[in-house]
């Protein structure tokens, strides 16, 4: 079971948050104090050179071709998301420490070779001691629901850039998990309505719906996700941080 402060190091200060989405990475550390976003994206320049995130897409078209690392939460690209990653942690000034605690959100339908993958890109990448946090169980620590209300059912909707993942949360522990991927222009929402649905729910437990993701923000989709599957549905403040704000609480409490 997750608790805040879990992964807490001394001092405070040698720790990083990170957020390795499809579309959009990430970042946290005490040294900025504030949470760094960057398009998930490495443009190889001449030279050996390379430029990621923001910097990747300001390109002009056909000046350097644009890579994107990773599909579904996962490393497709290694060693693109190697490079990626040391752009973007060298942009923040971290110095080089191998006593660094990395916490990777991870997705709970993830295998195990891609767990092991992702952990060894962000090892060569930044540095430290990685470990991989099922994203469910992050988001659901961060939005208070799972890790400390144990008596509670909950169902981590998380809506990202292609994929969908649904996870039911019980006892502190992701027991089950699916995933929906985006199909064009596709409705996705009866088949995560579906998948909710199919997640057993044992008797007496309070059953709630925690949408997270950018996603989450689509006008209408929490009522209509309720009025389909017949839960409570909540969202955090903000849905896209929800996994990252997990993390910081793990290494800060």
């Amino acid at each position: 079971m997750l608790t805040p402060g879990a992964y807490a190091v001394r001092g405070g200060e040698h720790c990083l948050a990170l957020d390795l989405g499809t579309s959009t990475v990430r970042l946290w550390t005490p040294a900025t104090g504030a949470v760094i976003t960057a398009p998930t994206v490495l443009a190889r320049l001449g030279g050996g050179r390379s430029v990621a995130g923001q910097a990747a897409l300001a390109l002009p078209d056909g000046e350097a071709g644009a890579t994107w690392p990773v599909r579904g939460g996962v490393v497709r690209d290694f060693f693109a998301c190697v490079q990626l990653l040391r752009l973007l942690v060298a942009d923040l000034g971290l110095p080089s420490d191998p006593t660094l605690q990395v916490l990777v959100g991870v997705p709970a339908t993830a295998t195990l070779r891609q767990r092991t993958v992702l952990v060894a890109a962000v090892r060569r990448g930044v540095g430290g001691r990685v470990t991989a946090v099922e994203e469910p169980l992050a988001a659901a620590l961060a939005c208070r629901h799972g890790a400390e209300d144990t008596g509670a059912d909950v169902v981590v909707v998380d809506i990202g850039s292609g994929r969908t993942e649904i996870a039911r949360i019980a006892d502190g522990s992701v027991v089950a998990a699916h995933h929906v991927d985006e199909t064009g222009p596709v409705d996705r929402i009866p088949a995560i309505a579906d998948c909710v649905r199919r997640l057993h729910r044992p008797r007496g437990r309070r059953h709630r719906l925690l949408l997270t993701g950018g996603g989450a923000m689509t006008p209408g989709i929490a009522a209509e996700l309720a009025a389909r599957t017949g839960r409570s549905v909540t969202m955090p403040a903000d849905p896209p941080l929800a996994t990252l704000n997990g993390l910081r609480l793990l290494l800060t409490g």
